[in-house]
This record gives structure tokens, sequence and C-alpha cells, in this order.
């Protein structure tokens, strides 16, 4: 939405779409609903790449704090599956 505060600089800010806070633009982060994963061997890399390159609706907002757990959560959940 467009920002309505006081600095002039600033022309819209972002909701993160887990805690629902209105962001600028620095502190967000366009992150993959599903997860690209990670590239450990070259066998990874074609579903990597297809899961990289997604459709908008693939994709979401979120906070840099937002963003931050959910990243932490899913290297866990990764190495858990090893």
């Amino acid at each position: 939405r467009p920002y309505k505060g006081t600095n002039k600089r600033q022309k819209f800010e972002y909701q993160c779409n887990n805690c629902k806070k209105w962001f600028p633009d620095k502190q967000i982060n366009v992150d993959h609903i599903l997860p690209a994963g990670e590239l450990n061997k070259a066998s990874d890399l074609p579903g990597f790449v297809e899961r990289l390159f997604v459709e908008e609706s693939g994709l979401q907002v979120l906070c840099n704090n937002c963003h931050a757990a959910k990243t932490e959560q899913e290297r866990k959940k990764s190495r858990l599956s090893r």
C-alpha cells in the first residue's frame, strides 16, 4: 500500500503474510511458500530449479523476523529428514 508516514523517501509499505504487520521494503523478503530446497549434489539441480522458478502465487511477503524463523524451521526439518 502507499506509505503515508513522515519518511519522504519511502513510497510503499508491505504487509507480512505471517504476522500481518506493515514494513518498509528494506525489512521484507519475498519468500517461496514451498521451499526451493538445497543444492547438496548435482542430482538436486532439476528439482531445485523447478521449485525456484514459480508463479507469483507461489511467493509471499515475509518480514525479516518471520522469514528467518521460517528458514530456520525448514533447515531443521531438512536435517531431520536426512
